[in-house]
C-alpha cells in the first residue's frame, strides 16, 4: 500500500537532494533514502510452540503456495531494528515484543525438526530461525521487488537484514534439496 503525503524541507535540504538525485524526482530519492537509512523490515512469524496448532489445511496451503505465496506463519507486521533491540509489531504498528540481540543464540536460516519443508513441495524457501530465552521463533523477511508492479516475496534468508543485526548464521540451508530431504 502506498500513501501520498506532503512536507515542507528547509532550503539546504532540498540543495543536497538536488545534488545528491541525478535524473531521480525528488520524491522518489526521498523515498529511497529514507528507505535505505530506516531499519524497518516486513515480516511473518510463528513461534515454535504455535507449529502443532496450526492447522493441516493451513499447513498444506503455506507448502503448496511458495515461492510466492505467504510461508507458514501465525503473524504478520514488521520488525524495528532500534539499537540492540529487535522490536516486532503488528500490522497497525501496535508493538508485540522486544527481543534484546544479546539474547539470540543458535540463529540460522534452515528447516529443523519442528519446522519441516513437506516432502517434494514447493516449499523451498527455509525460514530464518532463532532462540530467544525459552522460545523459537521462526521469521520470513519480505524481499523487494525488483520493479515497482512486482511485489516483494517473503524468505527466511535476508542480507540486509542479517547486516542490520550484525549476527551471522551458523547455518544457511540452499533451496536445493536432494530427494531424503
Amino acid at each position: 500500500m502506498k500513501g501520498k503525503i506532503s512536507i515542507t524541507l528547509d532550503e539546504y535540504i532540498i540543495k543536497f537532494v538536488d545534488s545528491h538525485r541525478g535524473d531521480v524526482p525528488r520524491s522518489k530519492f526521498i523515498e529511497n533514502y529514507l528507505k535505505s537509512k530506516m531499519s524497518l523490515f516486513e515480516v511473518l512469524w510463528i513461534f515454535a510452540d504455535e507449529i502443532p496448532k496450526t492447522s493441516s489445511s493451513e499447513w498444506i496451503s503455506a507448502h503448496l503456495s511458495q515461492p510466492l505465496g505467504k510461508p507458514l506463519h501465525k503473524h504478520e507486521g514488521f520488525i524495528e531494528i532500534e539499537g540492540d533491540n529487535l522490536e516486532f509489531y503488528d500490522t497497525n504498528f501496535i508493538k508485540q515484543f522486544s527481543v534484546d540481540k544479546k539474547t539470540i543464540k543458535n540463529l540460522s536460516i534452515s528447516y529443523d525438526g519442528n519446522f519441516k519443508r513437506f516432502r517434494d513441495s514447493r516449499g523451498m524457501i527455509p525460514p530464518m530461525q532463532f532462540s530467544m530465552g525459552k522460545r523459537k521463533i521462526y521469521i520470513f523477511i519480505r524481499t523487494e521487488g525488483r520493479l515497482p508492479h512486482i511485489m516483494g516475496y517473503y524468505k527466511g534468508y535476508n542480507e540486509k537484514f542479517l547486516n542490520a543485526i550484525r549476527i551471522r548464521p551458523k547455518k544457511i540451508q540452499t533451496t536445493e534439496f536432494t530427494a531424503k530431504d
